[in-house]
């Protein structure tokens, strides 16, 4: 994973202006967050963004590519991460070590949150922030839910 410094900052606000994630953010508040909060890190295909284990506890927001989820090295897949969706929650709010791991599909860029940096920020913006995770782990729930009644 590499630190990506090089993109201006009009680049990085055209690329998450089109997802859904930031739907409810203003200019305003998608700037400071990009300013300010969030890092834009450069996962190659097939390198690891965390294995299960690890003790990071950011939260990533992909930007652009996938990212495939699973446990116990490659044996259970758990699904793919895409543009607009996020991953690490589980760490990021409950400050505990990887569940899984996260390796990328095709070169992906993710933006990382940090549990200090959600505290720094403004109570609009962190709450939009909350409210998606919980918007997205809803639909995990739901996702979930359905699969275990289709296939037993």
């Amino acid at each position: 994973m590499k630190l990506i410094e090089h993109i201006p900052l009009f680049k990085q606000m055209e690329i998450i202006n089109r997802l859904h994630f930031f739907k409810d953010f203003t200019l305003g508040e998608r700037q400071v967050l990009l300013e300010s909060f969030g890092l834009l890190y450069l996962v190659n295909q097939h390198q690891f963004l965390f294995k299960q284990f690890d003790n990071d506890k950011r939260l990533y927001i992909v930007l652009s590519g996938a990212l495939l989820v699973f446990k116990h090295n490659h044996l259970l897949e758990l699904g793919t991460i895409e543009p607009g969706e996020f991953i690490g929650e589980g760490a990021f709010i409950n400050n505990r070590e990887r569940s899984t791991s996260a390796r990328a599909k095709t070169d992906t860029i993710v933006l990382a949150i940090t549990p200090e940096a959600l505290t720094r920020l403004p109570n609009v913006i962190r709450e939009k922030i909350k409210d998606r995770i919980i918007e997205g782990m809803s639909l995990r729930i739901a996702k979930l839910s359905e699969h275990i009644e289709t296939h037993g």
